[in-house]
């Protein structure tokens, strides 16, 4: 009996355990996140803020005609925030004078305002802004 016991605990945890995996442990708000993200005001060719469904991200700076540069990071999103971790090591410049690169903070958090299939609302720095969201 304790071993039919033991391999039914260890079946319902092999389930378990591949249910977490089949979606990264991503949330049903996470999920509709995952997608590449554009500040139309900045750049229509480069998104600003990709977020994959590993819970990877990319962030890019765009400062037209003077600087891009994007760095990797790790991401959630709270009841209210985008959460991103940069790894500051990733630092990638793909446009302009590498002196430019400010500092890269540790930690983001971005209120969100709003999103849906289209736009995520975003207040950084004080400021709203909105990024169309694009699956590609």
């Amino acid at each position: 009996m304790a071993k039919q016991h033991s391999l039914c605990t260890k079946a319902a945890t092999l389930t378990l355990l591949g249910a977490l995996c089949a979606c990264n442990g991503l949330s049903d708000r996470e999920k509709e996140l995952v997608g590449k993200y554009y500040n139309t005001a900045l750049s229509d060719m480069k998104p600003e803020i990709e977020l994959n469904d590993d819970r990877s991200a990319v962030v890019r700076a765009i400062r037209p005609g003077d600087l891009v540069y994007s760095v990797d990071a790790r991401w959630e999103a709270t009841a209210d925030s985008l959460i991103l971790i940069p790894d500051t090591t990733s630092i990638a410049v793909e446009e302009g004078d590498p002196a430019a690169v400010g500092h890269v903070p540790a930690r983001l958090a971005w209120p969100i305002v709003k999103y849906n299939d289209q736009t995520l609302t975003l207040i950084r720095n004080r400021n709203t802004i909105d990024y169309r969201h694009r699956y590609e």
